[in-house]
């Protein structure tokens, strides 16, 4: 298993990022949260501020999509450029297929599971993804704190 590091960029200066993504140059991919006030209680940034990251971030983008329909939205993310896609679980109908299309893209496919989704339907397919994100706080804000109960997740 390889360590990777990937910043948010959630509390960024939003009207500064180019700057703020030349704080984090060194780290391995700048993680940007796409939130649709839908699947979560927040509006954040969409495809057409994602696609202006790309062209100035030094350091390849992680997207993790906290949207309704991923099935329809992912590919757009992967097409535009970015390296990694992450899609929730409970918002995806078809997980793997997703996570192939990704992949046929070029993309690095992940999935996410909110804190209280159980990993267990997934185990037998983690060949699958490219990367598991466990959420360690509720999907759709910055600034939470880290829910305990998580570890056991992580572990199994």
């Amino acid at each position: 298993m390889n360590v990777r590091i990937a910043p948010s960029i959630l509390n960024s200066d939003f009207a500064d990022l180019r700057g703020e993504l030349a704080k984090i140059s060194t780290a391995d991919y700048a993680h940007v949260d796409v939130m649709d006030n839908h699947f979560v209680p927040n509006l954040s940034i969409g495809l057409p501020v994602v696609q202006r990251i790309l062209r100035t971030s030094p350091v390849p983008v992680d997207a993790h999509l906290m949207i309704e329909d991923p099935d329809r939205w992912a590919p757009a993310y992967a097409e535009a450029g970015c390296a990694s896609v992450t899609v929730h679980a409970e918002a995806a109908t078809a997980p793997v297929r997703l996570a192939r299309e990704l992949r046929s893209i070029g993309a690095r496919a992940g999935l996410a599971l909110r804190p209280a989704s159980p990993v267990e339907p997934y185990l037998d397919l983690l060949e699958e993804f490219d990367m598991i994100l466990v959420m360690t706080v509720e999907p759709g804000f910055g600034g939470q704190s880290f829910i305990d109960g998580t570890l056991a997740k992580i572990t199994r």
